[in-house]
């Protein structure tokens, strides 16, 4: 999983000021790729963005030749309005579920996705509501400690879609650790890269606490592996 408000953040800082934003995604990407066309055979991308960024990845990420399987359309019915009245409410963001190539082949778990939804063929437009409450991870100072913490519900549905119990994933801007949470919850393996030690120390704090629950939708696909 590519989170890409944690990729703009950390180029922010980027060492080399010579390297663009577009050039050093390029370089993440293409990095990333070889590593999914090296250690899974299954095994496949998905990356989240606003308007800003996802147009601009999405462009990038086909002629480097992957290939995108969906589009989801995460909508927040909690989304914070748009105070200055200019423009509409930002009321969702966009992931790129994606292969590294054409018709490389790749794990959907359809029966799972098809349960989830009450027994109806699973669509791509996801209502989840943004990360509050407990749920969200607060600094020593009662504010929210990352800006863009992602909400478990999202993942749960990104590690069903495209994984199974004991496979690897890995998560290369893990910000405060949802992604390894959800994936250690579920019964998978992780590995989770992240630069700012505030972040780094918080998701420690929070994997340690999650116990692996195999619900009845993961039970679904683990019976058939």
């Amino acid at each position: 999983m590519v989170d890409l408000n944690n990729v703009m953040f950390y180029l922010k800082e980027f060492e080399n000021p010579s390297v663009t934003i577009p050039k050093a995604i390029e370089m993440i990407l293409n990095e990333l790729k070889r590593k999914i066309e090296q250690l899974k055979p299954k095994g496949s991308i998905w990356v989240i963005g606003g308007l800003q960024n996802i147009y601009r990845l999405g462009y990038l990420m086909q002629e480097m030749g992957f290939w995108i399987l969906n589009e989801v359309i995460w909508t927040k019915p909690n989304a914070p309005p748009n105070f200055t009245g200019t423009r509409f409410q930002n009321h969702h963001e966009t992931l790129l579920w994606c292969t590294p190539k054409k018709n490389a082949p790749y794990t959907f778990n359809y029966q799972t996705l098809k349960a989830l939804n009450g027994g109806k063929q699973a669509h791509s437009v996801w209502d989840i509501p943004i990360c509050l409450g407990p749920e969200r991870l607060k600094g020593t100072d009662g504010k929210k400690l990352h800006s863009t913490q992602k909400p478990e519900e999202l993942l749960y549905r990104v590690l069903l879609t495209s994984t199974k119990p004991g496979d690897m994933v890995l998560d290369l801007f893990s910000g405060t650790g949802t992604t390894s949470a959800v994936a250690k919850r579920l019964g998978r393996n992780f590995i989770a890269i992240e630069k700012d030690e505030k972040y780094v120390q918080a998701a420690r704090n929070r994997i340690k606490k999650v116990k692996i629950v195999l619900d009845d939708f993961a039970l679904l696909e683990r019976d058939k592996k």
